[in-house]
């Protein structure tokens, strides 16, 4: 039991990736629609590549988007709107009707004439009621365009009935026959008349806006999603015959009950099983991947969690998508996984990433080929796109490929499909759109990941090296000798990573910032001393060391409190190493010979490198700041330089945690003796 639980102990780090796997694969399994899935590809165009199909059960058939679109147009456009006869406003009209005339005939006769009185009552009164029961209608933009045998539906009372517009008056009409039949009378008294009249006769039928609405709403939502019949073993397809848009249809519905049936029966355990077979061989596949291709970004952890993490994140966006809104799916920014995996971790990492994802994801995704076709395509170009992201724009850059990609995936399935650009969808433009312009996303999330999982990405490691960053600019005005010397190592890692391989960058930005500390005392160090006291002459050898020693300290100090990634920081850390302080440690044995010294008071702190690019670092910086002791530097003066320098370091064994071969470390002596030369302006001598 103790040797299990020792062993353990000793592997917890790779039991822990182990882990993460697990656990990724456990979420994307809960997180996956559970139906089952349609064993036949299809496309409209192309031809039937399987057996006859016949239909295993009845089903009815899907309609287009199209097609249901259209029904609900024509209901719109053949709806008849609610008018309301108001009863009430007929009897107030009424009584107005009856004070008017009473008042205006007082007015005139006062009560005389009772014979005309009696009969002008009785014919106003008979204008009036055939008008307004017929109606006057009030107009409405409901009405617009619409002639007068548009047909409209009259609520009166209880009873609802269907009335042609040219049954009813408008207040216009209504006033020209009440006035015609006055006129008629051939009166003395028709002005009397047509007044009274005419300040009777009102509006009484009005649109009704909630019963319309409601009505209308119910006959849209009652429009079918299918259409027809097909029953039982009736042939759908036939191997060979080209998929039209009706067979599509019916195809498509057989897909959706198909998968809506075995979803809900017994046979779901199975499903489960085989979905979850499905995934854990793909996560397995990413895992061999990483582990025996790159075993260098495998080896950290936080690596392993900011890949995972993204792709559980997008597998489940898209999986609720593809259940809930599958119309939606074309919205999702697949390619921002490539984006961000290529930003931290390079575009091998990237590229399977991407395809391990989507593969998932067309399990489950609506006409899983195109989709998966769609997706590759844009996710690869994105990662071209980015494989050298140095500037913010490059995502702006990136973000229209993946478009231009997709509108050209687009239209050529529409070619192969149907022949034709009839059926372009200006809708799954701005699907594809939108989805482009979702990668914009990356700018924060890219900000986030670097805070979260302490990853640094070129666009940072640019904004780092800008030399009008406080420590820099505080470098350079303090200690304007070790900011050149920086700046000249920083040249000269960057050139030999170009050659042996490596983040040139990184080693670049690191190299500026890697004696930062020597800002705390800039006078001890010789490359900021100008001609006069050395103020080591008044110092201890021992002392002097510390103070040589400390400026590592100081500079990871500094580096800290100035916000500077842990990755930039390893270089100030290890770029001595655990070497000695050679110039002060030999002082102090030639002052005190036969005398034990304490070693530990003239050696750096280390760690030594642990990387390609603080190896680098270490070399340059160590047969930068030799080359200026060289009184004659001539071209086999700097070529012994150089190597002596380097030999020294594999003896002392600095190297040995390094991921650095001796064939790089060959390359790196080539490299900067070919630089050392040219920064001294040695004339290489050629043979005779």
């Amino acid at each position: 039991m103790k040797k299990i639980i020792s062993k353990l102990q000793g592997n917890y780090y790779s039991i822990l990736k182990i882990v993460l796997f697990l656990m990724a694969i456990v979420i994307v399994i809960l997180v996956s629609p559970k139906a089952s899935m349609f064993k036949y590809e299809f496309s409209v165009g192309t031809p039937w590549n399987h057996t006859d199909l016949i239909a295993p059960f009845d089903f009815s058939i899907l309609k287009t988007d199209k097609q249901i679109e259209e029904e609900k147009t024509q209901i719109t456009n053949n709806f008849k709107p609610y008018f309301k006869y108001d009863n009430d406003a007929f009897l107030e009209g009424k009584k107005r009707l009856s004070k008017d005339f009473e008042e205006a005939w007082d007015g005139n006769y006062q009560k005389s004439k009772i014979f005309k009185y009696n009969r002008f009552r009785k014919t106003l009164n008979g204008i009036y009621d055939y008008v307004e029961g017929k109606g006057v209608i009030q107009y409405n933009a409901v009405l617009e365009g619409k002639d007068k045998s548009f047909i409209i539906r009259l609520i009166k009372g209880n009873q609802v009935e269907d009335v042609r517009l040219n049954r009813f008056f408008d207040i216009r009409s209504a006033n020209e026959y009440a006035f015609e039949i006055i006129d008629d009378l051939d009166t003395d008294d028709s002005t009397l008349l047509k007044n009274v009249i005419s300040y009777a006769l009102i509006q009484n039928v009005f649109y009704d806006e909630s019963v319309s609405e409601t009505d209308l709403n119910t006959l849209i939502e009652n429009v079918l999603p299918t259409h027809g019949l097909i029953q039982k073993g009736e042939l759908i397809i036939s191997t060979g015959e080209l998929v039209t848009v009706d067979k599509y249809q019916i195809l498509s519905s057989l897909k959706r009950e198909y998968e809506k049936a075995t979803g809900t029966t017994d046979s779901k355990g199975l499903i489960i099983t085989g979905l979850s077979l499905l995934i854990i061989l793909m996560f397995l596949i990413e895992f061999l991947y990483f582990r025996i291709y790159f075993s260098e970004k495998y080896d950290s952890l936080k690596n392993i969690v900011l890949v995972l993490f993204s792709q559980v994140v997008l597998i489940s966006i898209a999986d609720f998508v593809f259940y809930n809104y599958p119309e939606f799916a074309y919205v999702i920014p697949y390619a921002i996984l490539p984006i961000i995996i290529t930003a931290f971790l390079g575009s091998r990492f990237a590229l399977i990433s991407h395809i391990i994802t989507i593969l998932i994801l067309g399990f489950f995704a609506p006409n899983s080929f195109e989709f998966f076709y769609t997706q590759f395509t844009a996710g690869f170009i994105a990662i071209f796109a980015v494989r050298d992201l140095n500037k913010r724009a490059d995502i702006f850059r990136t973000s229209l490929w993946v478009f231009l990609t997709y509108m050209v995936v687009y239209v050529s399935m529409l070619f192969v499909q149907e022949g034709s650009l009839e059926n372009f969808s200006f809708t799954f433009m701005e699907y594809i759109a939108g989805s482009s312009i979702l990668l914009l996303l990356s700018f924060p999330i890219i900000f986030v990941y670097e805070k979260v999982f302490g990853i640094i990405t070129n666009l940072s490691l640019l904004e780092l090296s800008n030399t009008n960053n406080p420590l820099l600019l505080e470098l350079s005005q303090k200690a304007p000798g070790t900011f050149q010397h920086s700046m000249q190592v920083a040249n000269l890692a960057s050139d030999v990573l170009h050659e042996i391989g490596g983040n040139a960058l990184m080693a670049r930005t690191g190299a500026m910032y890697h004696d930062v500390g020597k800002t705390k005392n800039p006078m001890y160090f010789i490359e900021n001393q100008g001609v006069g006291n050395n103020p080591h002459d008044d110092l201890a050898y021992d002392e002097s060391a510390r103070l040589i020693i400390s400026h590592v300290l100081d500079g990871i100090e500094m580096a800290r409190k100035a916000g500077l990634p842990e990755q930039l920081i390893d270089f100030i850390r290890t770029h001595h190493g655990t070497r000695k302080v050679e110039y002060f440690y030999r002082l102090e044995k030639k002052l005190n010979p036969g005398v034990e010294i304490d070693d530990s008071e003239f050696t750096y702190h280390g760690p030594i490198p642990f990387s390609k690019e603080t190896a680098v670092v270490m070399m340059a910086d160590s047969v930068e700041a030799a080359s200026k002791s060289l009184k004659q530097p001539t071209e086999q003066n700097i070529n012994d330089l150089v190597d002596n320098i380097i030999q020294d370091h594999l003896d002392k064994d600095q190297f040995v945690n390094a991921n650095i071969t001796m064939k790089d470390i060959t390359v790196a002596k080539k490299v900067l003796k070919k630089k050392l030369l040219s920064i001294n302006h040695v004339r290489i001598a050629y043979p005779d």
